[in-house]
């Protein structure tokens, strides 16, 4: 029996135990109604307990409120699905083998303290320290990046990384969707593969759900692909609905690599129009740099497949690239409790001097992230947000645009890109740096999600995001302040509902 069909059989047991959970919940329902009154009280007692522990965990504000709110009006709902949804239920265990994992992976990585020594730049050696303090990881310099402006340039890009590859190649992507891109992708890997180049994919099956070709683990077996899915349907509803790897990388060979924020659909090559022309990024990483991100990588596949991996055995070859550009790729997950990506963002808009513009999907903010945008705007840093001009989903577009006014009233420019989505999650500063990866500026992805992103600083590749925004902003409404206090009343009561909810999404 075949990897396929053990995955149907194990998918088909999950699913009923799930039903059988549900069933059995709702007999013990129907049995309780007699005792209402008892219940009731029970159910209220219970409710300020997990209202007490709430305030007690070191949590955002703002995702304390929205949950108190919540279970307070609808106790019992409301604590079911923060038992199942809202509370990372990590072991004392998983923590400890995902530390455990790193040993072998991240935790090789030094910093070169020649280097370290050599950055003068203050604002970059305190963004340096934090990523470094927060995730282990150190920062890179003969390192190439390339800016990839589309899918269509990126997807062109990875077909040719691939067909490169003499060792390895290593993929990990929260969607992968059959159509065009994914053909040209597995034809590519197949052909790889079977020339004896050892091809591991990692796909994450919640991302995937219902666009994964049913023939994937199949296919992958009969042509020497090893794959293990992320997150699959268990009989956990917590895992499968909560933890996600959002990341989006492709390494070949540990020298070469492309990450940010394209997965493998036709939409995001404009292949097929699903929300009007999609507009996404990547960045291109050739030498020392990617060493982190197969660091990254190993760690990720052996938590999930239990091996243990070795990072010599995958360090790449130099490719004698002689550049003081600096690259500082790194991660986040939920193992990691101390959140670097959103530390990453207040970082950099604490130390932005002039300007800094952002390009993301989703504008999903807490208090603290809310007041260190409205500060720079304050301290007079031009700051320039884009978001889609077409939305992808309606009630987390209308929840990113009762975010608006509180930032368009310091002065923060917001745009909406009119052509279609804009999917890309790129940032650029001062023209001296920029982070393109698979972080949105929402609770999912700085809270949730596994994700990963690359820190640069290169003239070169500065400047073209800097001139990708400013021809994105040309495509773009720019909305005004005036505009968003003139809604109606129940339109900001609307708002104001979806802000309470936000960190539920």
């Amino acid at each position: 029996m075949g990897r396929e069909s053990n995955n149907y059989i194990r998918t088909i047991i999950n699913v009923v135990l799930i039903i059988l959970q549900l069933i059995i919940f709702g007999f013990i329902f129907i049995r309780i109604v007699d005792y209402a009154y008892q219940v009731y009280w029970v159910i209220q007692v219970i409710a300020v307990l997990v209202v007490l522990s709430i305030v007690y965990k070191r949590k955002i504000t703002s995702f304390k409120i929205s949950w108190i709110i919540f279970i307070l009006t609808l106790p019992v709902l409301g604590i079911l699905l923060y038992l199942i949804w809202g509370n990372k239920h990590l072991t004392k265990k998983n923590i400890e083998e995902w530390q455990k994992n790193n040993d072998n992976t991240i935790n090789q990585l030094s910093q070169s303290r020649e280097l370290y020594d050599s950055i003068e730049n203050p604002g970059f050696i305190k963004e340096i320290n934090l990523i470094n303090h927060l995730t282990g990881l150190p920062v890179w310099k003969n390192t190439r990046s390339t800016y990839l402006k589309l899918g269509e340039i990126m997807h062109a890009e990875h077909l040719e990384l691939i067909n490169s590859a003499q060792k390895y190649v290593f993929i990990e992507y929260f969607i992968m969707a059959k159509g065009k891109m994914y053909d040209e992708m597995m034809a590519a890997l197949i052909k790889k593969a079977r020339a004896g180049v050892e091809v591991r994919i990692l796909v994450d099956e919640m991302g995937s759900l219902g666009v994964l070709p049913r023939d994937f683990y199949k296919v992958c077996a009969e042509n020497g692909i090893k794959s293990i899915p992320f997150n699959p349907l268990s009989r956990s509803l917590y895992k499968f609905i909560s933890f996600r790897d959002h990341r989006k990388i492709t390494i070949v060979d540990g020298n070469r690599a492309i990450v940010g924020g394209i997965n493998i659909g036709d939409e995001y090559i404009n292949a097929i129009v699903k929300h009007g022309h999609w507009k996404d990024m990547a960045v291109k990483l050739e030498g020392d740099a990617v060493n982190s991100l197969v660091a990254m990588y190993l760690n990720m596949w052996d938590n999930l497949s239990g091996q243990s991996s070795h990072l010599h055995d995958y360090s790449g070859e130099s490719l004698n690239i002689e550049t003081n550009d600096l690259v500082m790729p790194f991660g986040d997950g939920p193992m990691n409790q101390q959140n670097p990506a959103e530390n990453m963002y207040m970082s950099l808009f604490a130390n932005a001097k002039d300007y800094i513009y952002i390009s993301t999907p989703y504008l999903i903010l807490n208090s603290d992230m809310i007041n260190c945008i409205q500060m720079a705007a304050r301290a007079g840093v031009d700051v320039r947000i884009m978001t889609p001009g077409i939305a992808d989903k309606a009630i987390v577009h209308r929840t990113t645009r009762s975010f608006y006014g509180d930032l368009l009233a310091e002065g923060v420019k917001i745009y909406e890109y009119t052509p279609g989505f804009l999917h890309g999650k790129v940032l650029v500063s001062d023209d001296e740096v920029c982070m393109i990866g698979s972080i949105n500026m929402d609770y999912r992805s700085l809270t949730w999600n596994y994700e990963s992103a690359a820190w640069i600083s290169s003239p070169e590749t500065v400047r073209d995001v800097k001139e990708d925004f400013f021809s994105i902003m040309d495509q773009c409404q720019e909305i005004e302040f005036s505009e968003w206090q003139n809604k109606s009343f129940f339109t900001h009561l609307g708002q104001a509902m979806l802000r309470i909810v936000a960190p539920l999404m």
